[in-house]
């Protein structure tokens, strides 16, 4: 018994040992913890910021300005140009014949003649009562008369000058309509086509091209008068700058899926684009992107010279990013995971 007794002493010895030890080394491994968990650093995370991604639509080349005129194989005269042919401003296109109006002008031209020939009688008459008047005293009995005489080829000389004047006046302003020469109202090319009846169909459009494209409702906002874009020809990569001319108040097309589209148009310049081709037109947009989670308290951190250096921004949340419209730069290396550890002027990496 003596012998069992000292060994359920020693197991009990050992046993409290055993958890003893236990105890320090669990307590030790916890402090261990406590301490490099309290100094371990957090993983911060850069990105570049970004400028806003262009706006790209799609459109064609057109001439920016297209002119038609018909005229009917009566009305004209001569065709002074050929399908294809380039013109100049100013230079005539067609001469036409106004039948209705050679009418009139010959009437008025034989009453100019006639009034003419009348008004020779009628200085000749009051040339004659003006001797006549001049060879009678006013006492005499005649003198009434041949004051009357004066007075009357007066008037009707006054009444024919008139006449003369104003048949004049029409013939002037009906000489140009009766075979009147249609220009060219700007530079370009002419295209000249003829109907079965004789009739012509000449259209002139302007060597000056422009771009035409549309934009959804849901950018209109993004696209203005003076914004500079970068105009693209798809099939030979041909490009050019280009400035918006004119973006229209009034939608071209309208659809209850697809929302309203508008047409934005810029004036090209030289000869690097065709009439007809497809184009696509790149509208650069103001801001810097960087995601959401950069900000913290409505600061950001940007690491600048191997240091932290914090920035207040303005913008706005736009499709889960965040756009800066002032305070920040396309290229600035931005944290994006920022926390309360971050301090201004902290060496960089940590």
């Amino acid at each position: 018994m003596k012998k069992g007794k000292i060994i359920a002493i020693v197991v009990a010895v050992a046993l409290l040992v055993i958890i003893i030890v236990s105890g320090v080394f669990l307590t030790i491994k916890s402090q261990i913890h406590n301490t490099v968990k309290g100094t371990q650093t957090t993983e911060y995370i850069t990105q570049k910021a970004q400028q806003v991604t262009a706006l790209t639509l799609s459109g064609h080349i057109s001439p920016k300005q297209e002119r038609d005129f018909t005229v009917t194989s009566k009305e004209l005269s001569e065709m002074k140009v050929n399908d294809g042919q380039q013109v100049t401003q100013g230079q005539v296109l067609y001469t036409t014949y106004n039948e209705a109006n050679a009418t009139e002008l010959t009437e008025l031209k034989t009453t100019l003649a006639k009034d003419q020939r009348d008004k020779n009688q009628a200085t000749q008459k009051l040339q004659t009562a003006k001797t006549t008047l001049s060879k009678i005293q006013k006492d005499d009995d005649g003198y009434s008369d041949a004051q009357d005489a004066v007075t009357s080829a007066t008037n009707d000389l006054d009444d024919l000058n008139d006449s003369i004047s104003s048949t004049q006046t029409k013939i002037n302003q009906l000489s140009g309509k009766v075979s009147p020469s249609i220009t060219a109202p700007f530079a370009g090319n002419v295209t000249v086509n003829y109907d079965n009846n004789g009739s012509a169909k000449v259209t002139v459009s302007s060597t000056v091209m422009q771009a035409t494209a549309q934009v959804s409702e849901y950018d209109y906002s993004k696209v203005k008068v003076g914004d500079s874009i970068t105009v693209k020809a798809v099939a030979t990569n041909n490009s050019q700058k280009a400035v918006i001319s004119l973006v229209s108040l009034h939608p071209v097309s309208t659809n209850s899926s697809a929302g309203s589209k508008y047409d934005v148009y810029a004036t090209i310049e030289g000869s690097n684009f065709i009439d007809g081709q497809t184009i696509k037109i790149s509208i650069p947009q103001n801001g810097i992107v960087i995601p959401k989670s950069s900000l913290f308290n409505g600061k950001i951190f940007v690491i600048k010279n191997k240091k932290v250096s914090v920035k207040k921004v303005v913008g706005i949340t736009q499709d889960g990013s965040f756009v800066v419209t002032s305070g920040l730069d396309a290229g600035e290396k931005v944290v994006t995971n920022p926390d309360s550890k971050l301090k201004e002027g902290e060496k960089w990496p940590q």
